[in-house]
């Protein structure tokens, strides 16, 4: 068997950071399945201590939940004879699950599958112990254009927003330690600006990190597509904001979408990881804004947390802020028919805790 079968490919960052321009990308690419929909295996399965042994449990909630959020129609009976078969050998796994459900994802095609996962940067050693032949890529972005992105484009409520900050704080310090830790064949590290600015290079090295053909045309937007199947959308500038107009667009817009208050809260907890990743700090570093971030601190309750766990470890965050594996947050947000298949994805979901 091809060895590129067994080396399968895991993307993260914190979200707005470009994972979706990316998975879109290499998505293009012939030897790839890859693409913006997945199972989301570590946040749902693995965090949450579920037992291989609870496989069937584990296939039929998944099966639930990519039907609910995408259209996506999984062959059970496929996914329990592939296991069964891996078991009779080397008995059960989340690895054998997790491989045999995302190859279910893309039609058993044959080709050497990647799911990209935000927020999951600290599961890329786990992946490595899962799959050694694999190849993970980790993506990072200005921290200040991340957070002007992600308060025009989230559903949370007040200033949690904020809590991008953290969590840029998080990826950027685990970049720095893969960067030293993991090998040049297992670990990709690539900054957004240069997706965006040198497109070609960029992907170049990409796919030579990959071991796959480079193909030019990788480049043009028609060719990126976001969804699996007939479900597919092509990203363009009217649908995806890493695809404007004008390049230049991509950059710096925190310094007309963030307010001084904001530039100052992000600089002033990332200024030295800024700094080591050659991102310029703003003169407003140097401005008092104590009063607006007392404000900040009293009336919510998780930036206060973040930020006290920032005064007291350094460290950051990795997770939304709200919990996206929380049954209730699937059926509130939809309504009629799609709040009653919610319903149905959180009951198959919950039988996991009581097996």
């Amino acid at each position: 068997m091809n060895h590129k079968l067994n080396s399968p490919v895991f993307i993260t960052g914190v979200y707005r950071s470009g994972t979706t321009i990316l998975t879109g990308i290499l998505g293009a690419h012939e030897e790839l399945d890859i693409s913006h929909p997945s199972v989301q295996y570590f946040r749902y399965i693995l965090k949450k201590g579920i037992s291989p042994d609870d496989y069937k449990e584990i296939i039929h909630s998944i099966s639930e939940r990519v039907d609910l959020r995408y259209g996506i129609k999984l062959n059970i009976e496929r996914i329990l004879k592939d296991i069964d078969k891996e078991m009779s050998i080397e008995g059960i796994s989340h690895k054998i699950i997790y491989d045999s459900i995302m190859r279910s994802l893309y039609l058993n095609s044959g080709k050497r599958w990647g799911e990209k996962s935000l927020l999951e940067w600290t599961n890329i050693p786990t992946f490595l112990e899962m799959f050694p032949s694999g190849k993970t890529i980790h993506i990072i972005r200005d921290p200040r254009d991340v957070l002007a992105s992600y308060k025009n484009m989230t559903y949370e409520t007040g200033d949690k927003y904020l809590d991008a900050v953290f969590n840029c704080l998080d990826s950027m310090r685990h970049a720095q330690k893969y960067t030293s830790s993991l090998s040049q064949e297992e670990y990709c590290l690539v900054y957004f600006e240069d997706l965006i600015n040198h497109r070609i290079r960029e992907v170049e090295r990409i796919c030579s990190f990959l071991e796959i053909g480079f193909d030019k045309s990788l480049y043009k937007e028609d060719k990126i597509k976001e969804g699996v199947g007939e479900g597919s959308v092509h990203l363009t500038t009217a649908s995806h904001s890493s695809f404007p107009e004008d390049i230049g667009d991509s950059f710096k817009r925190w310094d007309t979408k963030l307010s001084k208050n904001e530039i100052f809260f992000t600089e002033s907890i990332l200024s030295k990881m800024m700094t080591e990743f050659g991102y310029e700090l703003s003169e407003s570093y140097e401005d008092n804004h104590l009063e607006w971030l007392l404000e900040i601190m009293s009336e919510n309750e998780l930036i206060n947390e973040r930020f006290i766990n920032f005064l007291m470890t350094g460290k950051g965050a990795e997770g939304f802020p709200s919990d996206p594996t929380d049954p209730e947050n699937w059926s509130s947000s939809t309504t009629g028919q799609g709040k009653e298949l919610g319903k149905g994805a959180a009951n198959a979901y919950k039988k996991l805790f009581k097996s």
